[in-house]
């Protein structure tokens, strides 16, 4: 007999996917939503150079720590699960060569010291993210969790785990590619 507890409704708020799916989203939200006033601060306001220089400061720390361990959470929580399967293998490799053109943007823009060059890589790690996010959400993530043996609620606190600072505790891996015997 099945417990009651382990049926779901597939469309319903109850449903592991649509759980996970929101758990991913939320965390994508508030990236956005923290993001987007440190970009305009710096992007939209004529500042004099003290306070642009702080507003630089600011979105660099946050990019360089927020947006960093954003995508690596993602990396390893949504991208790695779904990387060898035959399904969702191309679409890995496109998200993180877009991950690794972020992290470009990001270093360029800790290195930078020209305020005109980093209103321009402020304003493209924005639209670049934003889009990168939309993408994970309407294709990554429907795809993911489609896959058979995938667990949402693990995938969702692995995320949410790697997002907080954490380390996923991961098995040791055992070489048995060369093992010598004495026959």
């Amino acid at each position: 007999m099945t417990l009651t507890s382990e049926v779901f409704i597939q469309a319903t708020e109850t449903a592991p996917a649509i759980q996970a799916r929101a758990v991913v989203r939320t965390g994508q939200q508030q990236l956005l939503a923290a993001l987007r006033p440190k970009v305009a601060l710096l992007t939209e306001l004529e500042l004099g150079a003290d306070a642009r220089e702080a507003a630089l400061a600011a979105l660099t720390d946050f990019c360089t720590g927020s947006v960093r361990r954003h995508l690596n959470a993602t990396d390893q929580a949504l991208y790695a699960p779904a990387a060898d399967s035959p399904e969702t293998r191309l679409l890995i490799r496109a998200l993180r060569t877009t991950a690794t053109a972020l992290d470009q943007d990001i270093e360029a823009l800790a290195r930078t010291d020209n305020a005109h060059r980093a209103k321009t890589i402020a304003q493209s790690i924005e639209a670049h993210l934003a889009t990168h996010l939309a993408v994970e959400q309407a294709v990554l993530l429907p795809a993911l969790l489609a896959l058979p043996g995938i667990e949402p609620a693990a995938l969702a606190a692995d995320f949410t785990t790697l997002l907080d600072g954490g380390r996923l505790d991961r098995p040791a891996v055992l070489d048995v590619g060369r093992v010598v015997t004495d026959g």
